[in-house]
């Protein structure tokens, strides 16, 4: 289900993510996988992405800070005096479909960034159901791409990002970021072309992220990573090479941005979305083998944005001590 082995980190950093199966005091934001369990927070948001094997699985952003809630620009708001996280769940058909309720979530992030006080977003998660249904530029996922390209404030830099399908019928568009009062930067991957320069075969509009943030304290947030090489998925037919190769996309992008920030960096937590049940046991067993043991991971089943991807994973990168 997960994984949570003891791990030293620095106390200090802005934000530390913690997979569990309770509550935890002192969150930013709390995520609920699988079905509602005994010790679920219930302030969490619940995320219908079942957990690898039986019962449920918590997400946890934990902040050094003293955390405030508020309601505003139609948002579950926490924020900490150094980040701050919203959250957004939309009816799709209340707003017309896919494409109109992305686009009303990017204008409410807009209002958000430029009045809310932390104008610099980070990193954005998008969660929406039958994510491939349709052919061709009627596909959900492009439609979801067009309506959020619609709503993008010219100029604004475009952070990581994760827009992986929920395994349901379409209903509600769940988005939620985090945002910072000083800003990132942004990082490519050399193996990979740019998101946002994908070629028209992807659909009208490129998608609309950048692959990383590096942040000034030294904190690496990763988009959703999969085994994209050039703008080509590879691999169709095995779901252990697509990991290898997504697990090559990850040492590529941190080394970029070791060699942009200058630090080392080690996976702080990670998490793998994996499209098919039988391919869960194998995922998980190469998961062990290709990443640090001593690094938190959570692994759920869900859709990915292209029909012909198995897996992809995100993560979250810290500075490792000179020490």
């Amino acid at each position: 289900m997960f994984s949570q082995p003891p791990r030293a980190v620095d106390a200090t950093l802005p934000i530390r993510i913690r997979y569990s199966t309770n509550a935890a005091p002192q969150s930013l934001a709390s995520f609920a996988y699988g079905p509602t369990a005994a010790g679920t927070d219930e302030a969490a948001l619940h995320l219908h992405l079942p957990p690898h094997g039986d019962g449920s699985a918590q997400e946890h952003w934990l902040s050094p800070n003293p955390v405030t809630h508020r309601a505003a620009f139609g948002a579950r708001i926490a924020e900490d005096g150094s980040l701050l996280y919203a959250a957004w769940t939309l009816d799709e058909a209340a707003h017309g479909g896919i494409e109109a309720a992305s686009a009303q979530a990017y204008r409410q992030i807009a209002a958000l960034l430029e009045n809310g006080g932390y104008p610099h977003p980070i990193k954005i998660w998008h969660y929406l159901g039958a994510i491939n249904e349709g052919t061709g530029d009627d596909e959900r996922y492009r439609r979801f791409c067009v309506g959020r390209a619609s709503a993008l404030v010219p100029g604004q830099p475009l952070p990581a990002a994760t827009a992986v399908g929920l395994q349901a019928e379409p209903d509600r568009l769940t988005v939620f970021l985090l945002a910072a009062k000083v800003p990132g930067i942004r990082i490519e991957n050399p193996r990979q072309v740019p998101a946002y320069e994908y070629p028209r075969a992807y659909g009208p509009v490129s998608p609309s992220f950048s692959r990383a943030m590096l942040m000034p304290w030294g904190q690496l947030f990763v988009s959703g990573t999969a085994a994209v090489v050039g703008h080509e998925t590879k691999h169709p037919e095995s779901t252990g090479a697509q990991l290898r190769e997504l697990a090559l996309n990850l040492d590529a992008l941190v080394a970029k941005a070791e060699s942009i920030g200058g630090r080392r960096l080690a996976p702080a937590a990670l998490k793998v979305y994996v499209r098919r049940p039988e391919d869960l046991a194998e995922v998980e067993a190469l998961a062990a083998r290709l990443f640090p043991a001593d690094c938190p991971r959570l692994t759920v089943l869900a859709d990915i944005s292209r029909a012909d991807l198995r897996v992809e994973v995100e993560a979250l990168y810290d500075p490792v001590s000179a020490s």
